[in-house]
């Protein structure tokens, strides 16, 4: 009996190193589609907190990924329309964790939300989406 139990234990531990290597190869390798390095950035919907996670561009998608894989998006490029950017606050520069950062307000066809981060990134963020390509909505009635 305890021979079997034994082999028990040894075989839950093997399948937790197992899973614990799958999810760092997705995530380490699940970046190579990304036009730039995935960013630290914030995240909220109107009357709702922040939520950190990082953002990343792949192809013509935004998407943020936050703690534990929870994701929001995808955002089609084309389709997104930022508002004017501005300073964050300091009671929400203390509820995401990070001073200095610019928030810049989204909306995407009916939906807003509010994303916040690094001054760099909100630039690389405005230059992504302002380079659509040309005729990327000319058959639309």
């Amino acid at each position: 009996m305890p021979d079997s139990l034994i082999l028990v234990i040894l075989a839950a531990c093997a399948a937790l190193v197992i899973v614990g290597l799958g999810l760092f190869a997705f995530r380490t390798f699940g970046e190579q589609g990304a036009i730039v390095p995935p960013m630290r950035a914030a995240y909220r919907m109107p009357g709702q907190a922040w939520r950190r996670g990082t953002l990343r561009f792949t192809g013509d998608r935004l998407t943020l990924k936050g703690p534990g894989g929870l994701s929001a998006g995808p955002w089609i490029r084309g389709n997104l329309d930022l508002g004017v950017a501005s300073g964050v606050g300091e009671d929400d520069g203390r509820a995401i964790g990070r001073q200095g950062l610019i928030a810049v307000p989204v909306s995407y066809g009916t939906s807003a939300f509010e994303l916040a981060l690094d001054e760099q990134h909100y630039t690389a963020l405005r230059a992504w989406v302002e380079a659509v390509p040309p005729g990327w909505n000319t058959y639309v009635a």
